[in-house]
């Protein structure tokens, strides 16, 4: 028999010797959902001994983070602006630093007053557009519609989004389409609705080789979430031609478009080439997160 103390200790050395920064963190978070009691009880209850199935349990769960797979995928659960989520191998493990985005959709969303069209490009998890239809119900007395469109190329991350959506009861709200970027919308003119303003949210894949391979644990998440070209904006630059197509569609008239605000997830250094990419949008700003990292990419056309 091994008590809550003595299992602990044992992880924690296995773990600092495969240099996981998060080892104290990790092997109690993983003790916790082992033992379906929150952090705090472990840490209250060192003396506690655990059963041969709870240590059995516990010690696969550890030496496959000891490989550097994410704690996420070992408990299914991550949490974001708040929120349980359920992850696995098929979607990007969420970060807190995509939660900028959404505050400043959130903010952005106040100073609006008619009819709105929020659209989540590449999906995922369907933590981003999960969490602004549930922020955003408060807001439903100041805008008469609120629609929520998310797409996907991936067919197994939208069932993960599906699973999320009947977790957080919006079922009803969002509707998920399979697809390359806007594909599925610009394929289907019952989405192409011109009283309303656009928002177009993506946290596409912008990670380079390089930088994939400086992180173990980022490599057990799926490539396809991951990585885009050389310079990780592969897709930002389909996306902008996509998107010139896109405001030509909601045209009003020669001298009126209707307006689409984008808002898209960035690495630190790739704001410059951003504002190349987008050059034709009429107002370009480039926000921080939290760590003072260029984070968010915004454009107005």
């Amino acid at each position: 028999m091994y008590s809550i103390k003595e299992i602990l200790r044992a992880a924690y050395n296995k773990l600092n010797k495969k240099n996981i920064n998060s080892a104290y963190l990790d092997a109690e978070l993983l003790l916790s959902f082992i033992l379906g009691k929150p952090r705090e009880y472990i840490l209250a209850h060192p003396k506690i001994n655990l059963t041969k199935k709870q240590i059995a349990k516990y010690n696969g769960l550890i030496k496959q983070r000891a490989k550097h797979a994410p704690v996420a995928y070992l408990t299914n659960e991550k949490e974001f602006y708040g929120r349980p989520f359920y992850v696995d191998k098929r979607v990007l493990v969420p970060r807190p630093e995509t939660e900028t985005l959404i505050e400043q959709v959130k903010s952005e969303k106040l100073k609006v007053k008619s009819d709105a069209i929020i659209v989540d490009i590449g999906t995922g998890s369907g933590c981003i557009i999960i969490t602004l239809a549930k922020e955003l119900e408060n807001l439903k007395s100041k805008i008469s519609n609120l629609k929520f469109l998310a797409t996907d190329v991936s067919p197994d991350a939208l069932a993960v989004a599906k699973k999320n959506v009947k977790l957080h009861g919006v079922d009803k709200k969002i509707k998920f389409l399979q697809g390359n970027l806007l594909e599925p919308i610009l394929k289907n003119k019952d989405f192409l609705i011109h009283n309303s303003e656009f928002f177009i949210l993506a946290n596409l894949p912008y990670l380079t080789l390089k930088q994939i391979k400086q992180s173990p644990t980022i490599q057990h998440e799926p490539r396809l979430a991951l990585t885009a070209g050389k310079d990780g904006l592969k897709y930002y630059r389909e996306l902008a031609k996509q998107l010139q197509g896109f405001r030509n569609l909601l045209k009003v008239s020669e001298t009126s478009n209707i307006p689409i605000s984008l808002f898209a997830e960035i690495g630190d250094m790739q704001g410059t080439e951003m504002k190349k990419i987008f050059s034709f949008a009429k107002n370009k700003n480039i926000k921080k997160d939290l760590a003072s990292h260029n984070r968010l990419f915004i454009a107005k056309l």
